[in-house]
């Protein structure tokens, strides 16, 4: 069984918020290596004054020394890139790889923004998925629950269950054996004892995407690479839909 953790960075707000939509996912040879690494950063931070009621993300701990709930005896509270800098980096030793999808939102058609976001974010999150469901015979997809989709057309779950069956078929590959969770961070109290273990393994594997999402973005949304360049080498295959990044002028995408 594969497991994929998928996350997203931006908004589809047009205009309104982010000027680029992420999707990205990441996949590790090893799951539990994975989640030994985020269950200890979170234990790290805690432990240096981070209040357990507050959702760990990038954004939000990129941004705490502007935040009024993130405690001043919180260690890092000055320098929040010290932490960002040690989970990166430790996403990117690990044997793992990532692919994300770029969306350059004003790049959009006319008909495409004014689509509801959840038609757009499952049309993304095709692109983004269909290579490891068309190439893995099993997969564990952990995604980021979501509460945007209104429409009511073939809903997250069922669009990706089509679309992949009948590329599989078309391909001469046997159905695949997927199974989708939507996870937030606080969803372990939301099952059984017996259960939780299994649901916090994705919620912190979708939390270590969250933070992957966050490098990719800043490359784009802030002019920084810095913070891609840490996970760059883990970083498989890249689509951006509607536009070329001027560094990638002349290259082709994936390389």
């Amino acid at each position: 069984m594969r497991h994929i953790f998928m996350d997203e960075s931006g908004d589809l707000g047009m205009g309104k918020g982010s000027a680029f939509l992420i999707l990205a996912f990441l996949t590790p040879e090893s799951g539990k290596r994975l989640n030994k690494t985020i269950k200890n950063f979170n234990a790290h931070l805690v432990a240096n004054a981070w209040d357990k009621r507050l959702e760990i993300k990038a954004a939000r701990l990129w941004y705490c020394p502007k935040d009024a709930q993130v405690s001043n005896q919180f260690k890092f509270k000055k320098n929040p890139a010290e932490p960002m800098e040690y989970l990166l980096t430790a996403i990117a030793n690990l044997d793992c790889y990532v692919e994300y999808v770029c969306v350059k939102l004003d790049t959009l058609s006319a008909s495409l923004r004014a689509a509801p976001e959840g038609i757009i974010y499952n049309y993304v999150a095709w692109q983004l998925l269909k290579g490891p469901l068309c190439y893995f015979p099993a997969v564990e997809l952990f995604a980021d629950r979501r509460n945007r989709e209104t429409h009511k057309l073939l809903k997250f779950d069922g669009y990706l269950e089509g679309k992949t069956g009948i590329e599989r078929a078309e391909k001469g590959k046997p159905p695949i054996n997927l199974q989708i969770h939507h996870y937030h961070w606080k969803s372990a109290e939301e099952f059984k004892a017996e259960e939780r273990a299994k649901v916090e393994f994705g919620v912190r594997g979708i939390e270590a995407a969250d933070f992957v999402c966050w490098a990719i973005k800043r490359r784009f949304e802030n002019n920084d690479r810095h913070w891609y360049s840490i996970i760059e080498r883990r970083v498989r295959w890249r689509q951006h839909l509607y536009f070329e990044p001027d560094e990638d002028a002349g290259k082709k995408m994936g390389s």
